[in-house]
C-alpha cells in the first residue's frame, strides 16, 4: 500500500471529517464584530452554522476570569447560518477583555481584544466616522472596492475607541434587497470575504445608523414593500444597544462615551416621499423621542447623526431641507432651549464638508464625512451641491474617513475634527470648542 497516500488520507480526515462529525463544535462564518461597549457590558456580533450559543466567551486579562453572555439574539437564513449578538455583562471598567473562542482547533479564530469605558465621568477620546461603503463581493470587488479597500488599514492604526458608520454602510444592489434571505447574503458576504473590513471591525466598537441603500433601493421611504425584513436584517447583524428604544419601531438608538451623547436616528422608516416640505423625515414619534432625549442630556456634546445632511440648503438628492418643516421645528427646539453642543454628523453625499449655519443665535455644524470606498461624487454633479452653508475650506472630492478628538480639561472640552484620505494623510483640521456651542446673549 502506498503510505503517501494513505497519510494524505488521514490527513483530509482530520482536517474535513472530524469537524463534520461533531456537531457540538460549531463553525465560524465571519465576525467576530465588536458593538456597544460601556464600562460594565459589552455587545459582539459572530455569524455561525451548528450548535453556538457559547460559540465565543470573554476573557478578563486583568482578573484572568472568563465572562459568558448574558443575553443572546439570533436570526438565521435558510441555510443554516445563524446571525447572533451576543450581550455580557457585569464587566469590570477599564478592563481589556479579549475573545475566546468555542470552536474547533484547526478553524481560524481572529484575534479580538477591547476595552470597557474607563470609571470616570471625563475623559478624552477620539472616534472615527464615515459613510458609503460600497463593496462588490463577487467578481467585481477589484475594481469595487479595488484598492480602496486599503482605507480600512489606515483607518486601523489611528487607534480610536470606536467607529460611528453613518449609512450606506452595505449598499443592497439589485436583488439584495428583495426579501429576507437575499439582504442577509448581501450582508453575510461583505463579511465573510473582505479581510481589511472584517480584521478592523472586531478590533474596534462599532455604532451603526442606516441609509437608504442598508434599508432597500436608491432613495426609499417608509413605503419600502420589504421595510420588515430591512429592520430584522439591520438588527440581527449590527450590534447597537437598542433597549432604549420605546414601543415604536425603527433602527434609533442613543448611547453614552464619557461626556458625550449620541443621538443615532433613523431616517428611512417614517419617511415621507419627497415634494412636500410639510412631510416626515424622521416622524412625529421619533422627533419627540428625540427632543426629549436631548433636553435629558446632561452630556458636554450631543451627536445627532443623520443619514442624510441636515443644513445644507443645496436642492439635490437626498437632504433634510426637503422636508424643512419638521427640520425646523428641531432646530428651533436646540435654539430655544438652548440646548448647548449638539453637532450633526451625516453622510450619502459621495464628498465631505463641515457646514455651519446661525440659528436664532445658535451655531449649528454639520459634519458630512464621504466615501469610504464608493465613488465619488462625479463632476458633472457638482454644481448641484451649491451649500450656502458650507465652510469651503473642509470640501473634499476624495474617498476619506474622519476622526474626532473630544479632549481638554472638563470645563474647557474641545471637538478636533480631521479628515484623512485613503492612505492615511491628513486633510483639514477644524476645531469646535464646547463652549461656543450655545446660544448667543
Amino acid at each position: 500500500m502506498n503510505y503517501r497516500i494513505l497519510n494524505i488520507v488521514l490527513f483530509l480526515y482530520v482536517c474535513v471529517g472530524l469537524p463534520a462529525q461533531n456537531p457540538e463544535k460549531p463553525r465560524r462564518v465571519a465576525g467576530p464584530v465588536i458593538g456597544a461597549v460601556t464600562r460594565t457590558s459589552a455587545k459582539i456580533w459572530i455569524c455561525y452554522r451548528g450548535h453556538g450559543d457559547n460559540i465565543i466567551m470573554l476573557y478578563d486579562t486583568t482578573d484572568k476570569t472568563y465572562h459568558y453572555a448574558t443575553r443572546l439574539e439570533k436570526i438565521n437564513d435558510r441555510k443554516g447560518n445563524f446571525a447572533m449578538n451576543m450581550t455580557f455583562s457585569n464587566l469590570c471598567p477599564g478592563h481589556v477583555y479579549k475573545v475566546h473562542y468555542n470552536t474547533d482547533p484547526l478553524l481560524p479564530r481572529p484575534r479580538c481584544i477591547f476595552k470597557t469605558q474607563e470609571d470616570t465621568p471625563v475623559y478624552d477620546f477620539r472616534f472615527l466616522t464615515g459613510s458609503c461603503n460600497y463593496m462588490s463581493p463577487g467578481i467585481g470587488r477589484v475594481v469595487f472596492p479595488g484598492l480602496s479597500i486599503r482605507i480600512f488599514y489606515a483607518m486601523k492604526r489611528k487607534r480610536a475607541d470606536f467607529m460611528v458608520w453613518l449609512g450606506d454602510n452595505v449598499y443592497y444592489m439589485f436583488r439584495d434587497y428583495r426579501g429576507f434571505d437575499n439582504m442577509f447574503a448581501r450582508q453575510l458576504k461583505i463579511r465573510d470575504r473582505f479581510f481589511a473590513l472584517s480584521d478592523f471591525m472586531n478590533g474596534i466598537a462599532n455604532y451603526s445608523i442606516w441609509d437608504d441603500h442598508d434599508y432597500g433601493w436608491n432613495d426609499a421611504d417608509k413605503d419600502f414593500p420589504y421595510k420588515e425584513d430591512a429592520l430584522k436584517i439591520f438588527k440581527g447583524f449590527w450590534p447597537n444597544d437598542y433597549s432604549g428604544q420605546d414601543t415604536f419601531p425603527g433602527t434609533y438608538f442613543t448611547f453614552r462615551y464619557y461626556d458625550a451623547e449620541f443621538f443615532m436616528t433613523d431616517n428611512r422608516w417614517y419617511l415621507d416621499p419627497e415634494g412636500d416640505t410639510n412631510g416626515a423625515y424622521l416622524g412625529s414619534q421619533q422627533l419627540t423621542w428625540l427632543q426629549k432625549k436631548l433636553a435629558a442630556s446632561d452630556a458636554t456634546f450631543k451627536f445627532i447623526c443623520s443619514g442624510s445632511q441636515v443644513l445644507s440648503d443645496a436642492w439635490f438628492d437626498d437632504s433634510y431641507a426637503k422636508y424643512s418643516a419638521e427640520r425646523n421645528r428641531l432646530l428651533n427646539f436646540i435654539a430655544d432651549s438652548n440646548i448647548t453642543g449638539v453637532i450633526f454628523l451625516s453622510g450619502d453625499k459621495h464628498f465631505t464638508e463641515l457646514s455651519k449655519q446661525m440659528w436664532k443665535g445658535y451655531p449649528f455644524y454639520d459634519f458630512t464625512c464621504s466615501p469610504l470606498t464608493s465613488p465619488v461624487l462625479p463632476t458633472k454633479n457638482l454644481k448641484g451641491f451649491i451649500n450656502s452653508y458650507s465652510i469651503r475650506s473642509t470640501v473634499l472630492y476624495r474617498k476619506n474617513f474622519g476622526m474626532l478628538h473630544i479632549t481638554g480639561p472638563p470645563e474647557d472640552r474641545k471637538c478636533v475634527i480631521e479628515v484623512f484620505k485613503k492612505s492615511g494623510k491628513k486633510a483639514w483640521e477644524y476645531v469646535i470648542s464646547a463652549r461656543d456651542i450655545k446660544r448667543g446673549e
